[in-house]
C-alpha cells in the first residue's frame, strides 16, 4: 500500500533498459474532489532527489520500494 513517506519506483523501465528514479511520496490526491466520468485514478506527487524534480504520478503505475 502506498501512503505518504514511502518510496516508490516506477514500473517500467526506460528505453535504455534501466528502471525508473527512485521517489518519495509527499501527497496523496483525493480521487473524488474532482470530476471524474470514468473510474477515478489516485495520483500523488512525488519528490525525486537524483534530479530534484518533483511531479504528479499516477499510483497504478508506480511500486513500493520501502
Amino acid at each position: 500500500m502506498i501512503k505518504v513517506g514511502s518510496i516508490v519506483q516506477s514500473k517500467y523501465r526506460l528505453s535504455s533498459g534501466k528502471e525508473g528514479n527512485l521517489g518519495l511520496v509527499l501527497k496523496i490526491a483525493d480521487p473524488y474532489t474532482s470530476n471524474y466520468r470514468s473510474a477515478p485514478r489516485v495520483t500523488a506527487r512525488v519528490f525525486y532527489p537524483k534530479t530534484r524534480t518533483s511531479g504528479w504520478v499516477d499510483l497504478n503505475d508506480m511500486k513500493v520500494i520501502a
